[in-house]
This record gives C-alpha cells, structure tokens and sequence, in this order.
C-alpha cells in the first residue's frame, strides 16, 4: 500500500524503507505555497455558479459519471442512451452555449475568469461536435473503455454497501444491465446504418473481454465471477442482519443469472455478428468522411492546430533523437551491437523481467511501492503544497486486466477519504520489465497523473467542470503533464540504472511512435501490419504488445498523439518562463500554475503560464 499519508489497501505491506518515507513525509509540516491558488487568485463567483450549474446538469444525465466522481456512489441507474436523450442532451448543450455568450461579457471578466470563460466555450463545441456531429464516428465501445467494462467497474470500484437500500440498489443495477444493453445494441446498428463499423482485428479483443464477463460462478463453476464476489463481500462487511444478507444474497444471484447474463449474451451475439460483416481492417479513413472525422479527432486530442502529416513528421524527428540518445546508453554500458540489437537484448534479457509467479507479481509490486515511497518523500521539490489524496497502487482487476493498458489512474476523493489507485498489469510479466517501472510510475502515480488529479480535484478556485477528467477532452493537457512527469524525476536524481534511463527513454520513444502510427493509420493509409512492424522496428515493444498497441489506436483515432505534443509544450513553457523570470523562476510554482486551473486546452495553457509571468513582475515590482 502506498498513500499521503499512509492509507490501508489490504494484501501485503510495502517495504519496510518506502513505508518510512511515506510516514516521514507525511507527518512533516507542510511547505507554504509561494503563491496559494486561492491568494488574489479566485474565480469570479458569478461564472463559478454558471459552471457548476452545467456541471450539474451533465451529472445528472450519467449516473456512470456521478458514480465515478463519487456524487451518487450507490445509485441505481445506468444511462440513458436512447435516441430522445440524446437528444434532450444536444438541446441542453446548444442552450449552455447561447446562455453563456448571453450572460456574459468576455471583455469584462478579470482574467483568470475570462481564460475560464474561453476554455468553457471551446469544450461546448467539442461536445457538440463529438456527441452529434459526429456521434456516429465514435466507436460505441473498444476494448480498454466501454459500457461492458463500465458496469463491473462502477459496481466493484464505486458502488457501496453500507445498508440494505445501497444493495437494493446495487442489485436494480444489475436487472438494468439487459435494457441498458439493449440501448447499446440500438446505438450499435445506428452506427451501422451510417456505415461504421469497427475494424475487423478489435473485434476479438472485444469479444473475449465480454466473455470474461459471462464467466466465474454463479454462471459455472470456476472461480466467483468478480461481481458476484464484490457484492458478498460489501454485504459481509455491512451492518445488514443475517436473514436480509441472506435474501439479498438471493436477489443478487438471480439478477446476475437472468438481466445480468442476459444482456452479457445480446452484447456478445452482436459483436459477433459484427466481427463476420465488417469490411473495415485498417484507420478510419475507410468510413464515409473519414479523412475529415481525423482531422476533428486530432483537433479534439492535441488541441492544436497541427495537421495530421505535420504530427507524423513531427513523430519521426523525435523517434531519431530518442534513437540517438539511446544510443548513448548503449555507449555507457558497454553494449556491442545496433539499436535493433539493444531492444532485442531488452526485450528477452531475464535480468528486466520478475517471473510470470505469484511470487513475481508480488515482488513487483512491493518494488512499485518502493519506487513511489521514494519521490513522495520528497515532493516538496515538485509542488508548494502536496495533496490530501492518499494512493494505493494494486493490480488490475482479472476482469479487464488482458485488454488493460500496462498501468492507470483513478483519482480519490476531494477530501482524502478515498485513495487514488495506480493500477498496473501484470497479466504477463514479460510484458511488465522491469527498466521501464520508474518511468511508469512516475507517469502514473506521482508526480503524474496522482499528483495532477489530486491537486485540481481540492482546489475550490477549479470550476468543478473543469475537474472532470474524460478521457477524450483535453488530453493533450492531461497526459502530456504525465509524461512530463516521467522526465522531471531525471533532474531530480532518479532513473540512476542506466537501464532504467533507457526505460524512461523507451516510454518516451513509445510516445514518438505514437505520432508516426496513429497519423499512419489514419491519414498516410497504413495497414494494420505496417504500423506493426514500425512499432516493433523502432521500439523495444513486443510484437504482441505492438499488435495490442496498434489496435488501441485503430480503436480511438487521434487520442494517442496527446501525449507527446503536451508533453512538447510544457517543457518550452517552462523555458519560456524561466528565460522571462530569471532567479525569480520557482519550478515549484510553476507547476502549480499548470494545474491550477484544472483541465485545459494547451492555447489556455499558455495563457495561464503568460498570466503568472506578469504576476510574478508585479509582485518583484511591488516588493
């Protein structure tokens, strides 16, 4: 377990020195911020109210998402996809923006507020443009996010039971599960009416993760299916009397046997029967207007204005200046052979690699929690203040670990009574090396993604909208800090293996390639096999990893270019800051800066960092 401060996640506990770290830190007193978010900083309550009203009102149009932010932990609803909601949805949106423009005068909002008052105009059009315009483009579901995925995770990972009304609840969920489904299918065929489909090679990726899910008793006599096991232990730990446990115990088994499993079958039959029509096997280009969807993707991800083949040369410039810098780690450890050698050597080399044991995973694990014990000891070098949140970092869930990534995020709770998790996979050790752990780490839990989520997440200057961490708003921001964040520790003294630096630098490198296959996929027409081979060429990646990889990006055209382009543009905000404050500049602060006004579009990031820049003159003025 791992947590600021020290938080109980069950299993076994850290090494002993992480442990340490983590009480020292924790029971140190805190840094005072050199320039608190909510000192001469505040958002202008007027348009704080406005926000948070549009807030409101998406919440209550996805109990999913109420669940996940912890609004409503133990609803009984799922939602509501049918054609008149969505359309209920677009009428609000388009009411949002006119109310907005109405309402307010840009040119008379301070500043803060008014760069609030942009970034909330801009995100109303992409929803617009994504949720309606171009809702039939969008994949239904995918193999890592979807509503098959949702349900277990909302219910293991967000729903409580501390009484016989949140398992009443818990079990209506379950009896919704068949109509929620039969509303996905209905989107599906829509999707299909106006000539998409997924491509051919997701589709069994797809259809085992859903299988999974139909699998474990009470369905057969394997294992407890992860749900069943989720609701007998929340109703063992409650105060609920034995005879009610028992009947609810009754009601849960026969709503998984029937609505449950039942709406599981319909998903799987069409998946199938999608997977032996489909025509699609490559990027979206394929689909009516694909070129043009592409463009609004890559738009959506980086927020930039960067083209698809200005991104794809972009990749290949940086995949050569990793290569070199790879190369000068070859030099340092003496290595005799090329590049395509070295990533051999990585690859297969038993010394990178705990074995594919119960024993393995958990050695990894405690060096995970290790590894973070030892940069939460000091991040009072990376920010002013640090966050309430604890962290906790486990393994992915059996129920989606084969289509999960190698490791995520999911933040706790403005107050700290929930931890964040970093998740990692360890389905296959051979996939989980051990060079490449720092870098993972550090992108996922702190200073990265943890560390960003938990300090937006308690800052009340933040419209709560701008809280909101969706997976396809505003990436660029989001994990462009988290990869920053795998490279601040090398200033910091860490990565001092040099493998572990090549570790770094392989994620980096995965991050360029990224560019070059995604624009590959979707603009320049590669098949699936090309950007294959690309990966595998010039990456240590497994062809396995790579194929798992390209069919990601298939899947979710665009999202993966975020990541390196944020990345690009932070680091030359901090040169920009630091050539125009000098000894004045404080690292500490300006990553405050960069989080403290939640999620944002890049442009808005710029203009935070050029705001603080003249706040900063002020004060040095004004002293």
């Amino acid at each position: 377990m791992l947590a600021l401060p020290l938080a109980s996640c069950g299993g076994d506990p850290p090494p002993e020195e992480a442990e340490v770290h983590l009480q020292r830190y924790s029971q140190a007193p805190s840094a005072t911020p050199l320039h608190a978010p909510g000192d001469g900083r505040k958002t202008d309550p007027r348009f704080l109210a406005f926000a948070d009203e549009i807030y409101h009102a998406l919440i209550e149009h996805s109990p999913l998402m109420a669940a996940r932010l912890g609004v409503d932990p133990a609803g009984d609803h799922w939602d509501d996809l049918s054609p008149e909601a969505l359309s209920r949805q677009h009428d609000f949106l388009l009411s949002a923006r006119e109310r907005l423009t109405r309402e307010f005068d840009p040119e008379a909002l301070d500043p803060r507020t008014r760069l609030q008052y942009d970034v909330l105009l801009e995100e109303l059009e992409f929803r617009i443009k994504r949720e309606h315009e171009w809702r039939d483009h969008v994949y239904p579901l995918n193999q890592i996010v979807g509503l098959h995925l949702d349900v277990a995770n909302t219910l293991i990972n967000r729903h409580r039971i501390a009484s016989a009304a949140d398992a009443e609840a818990y079990i209506t969920r379950l009896r919704r599960v068949r109509p929620l489904f039969e509303q996905l299918v209905e989107r599906m065929k829509a999707h299909e009416a106006a000539g998409v489909l997924m491509p051919a090679p997701v589709y069994p990726r797809l259809i085992g993760g859903v299988e999974r899910l139909m699998s474990g008793a009470p369905f057969d006599d394997d294992d407890d299916h992860p749900i069943w096991q989720d609701f007998q232990r929340k109703l063992a730990e409650s105060d609920i009397d034995a005879d009610e446990r028992t009947r609810l115990r009754r009601d849960a088994r026969d709503a998984l046997m029937g609505p449950f499993l039942d709406g599981y079958r319909m998903l799987h039959e069409r998946l199938e029967d999608e997977a032996a029509r489909t025509e699609v096997d490559g990027g979206v280009w394929q689909l009516p207007d694909g070129d043009r969807f592409y463009e609004f993707a890559v738009r959506l991800f980086t927020t930039t204005e960067l083209t698809p083949d200005e991104i794809h040369d972009l990749g290949v410039e940086h995949v050569a200046r990793i290569h070199d810098e790879i190369g000068a780690i070859m030099a340092a450890v003496d290595f005799d052979g090329d590049l395509s050698a070295f990533f051999e050597f990585m690859r297969n080399d038993d010394r990178f690699y705990y074995p594919d044991t119960d024993a393995g995973r958990a050695a990894y694990l405690a060096h995970a929690r290790d590894l973070m014990g030892a940069i939460a000891a000091r991040m009072d070098e990376i920010v002013p203040e640090p966050p309430r949140s604890p962290l906790e970092v486990r393994r992915f869930e059996a129920y989606r670990e084969h289509s999960a990534p190698r490791g995520m995020s999911e933040p706790g709770s403005a107050d700290g009574s929930r931890p964040g998790v970093t998740y990692l996979n360890l389905a296959n050790m051979r996939d989980a090396p051990t060079y490449a752990l720092e870098a993972l780490l550090f992108h996922e839990g702190i200073p990265g993604h943890h560390l960003q989520k938990a300090l937006i997440n308690e800052n009340p200057q933040i419209p709560e909208l701008r809280k909101i961490d969706i997976w396809w708003l505003y990436g660029a921001h989001v994990e462009g800090w988290a990869l920053y964040a795998e490279y601040l520790p090398r200033e910091m003294g860490f990565y001092e293996d040099p493998y572990s630096d090549f570790g770094r630098l392989s994620m980096e490198l995965w991050r360029a390639v990224r560019l070059v296959v995604d624009t590959g996929l979707h603009a320049k027409r590669w098949t699936r096999e090309q950007a294959i081979d690309y990966m595998v060429e010039n990456s240590p990646a497994s062809r396995e990893g790579s194929a798992r990889e390209i069919d990601r990006y298939l899947v979710v055209p665009g999202q993966a270019t975020g990541f390196m382009i944020g990345m690009q543009e932070i680091l030359a905000l901090r040169d920009r800051a630091r050539d125009a404050l000098g000894d004045a500049f404080d690292i500490r602060e300006f990553h405050q800066v960069t989080l403290e006004h939640g999620y944002l579009p890049l442009w808005a990031l710029g203009e935070a960092v050029d705001q603080w820049i003249d706040e900063v003159h002020a004060r040095r003025e004004g002293s």
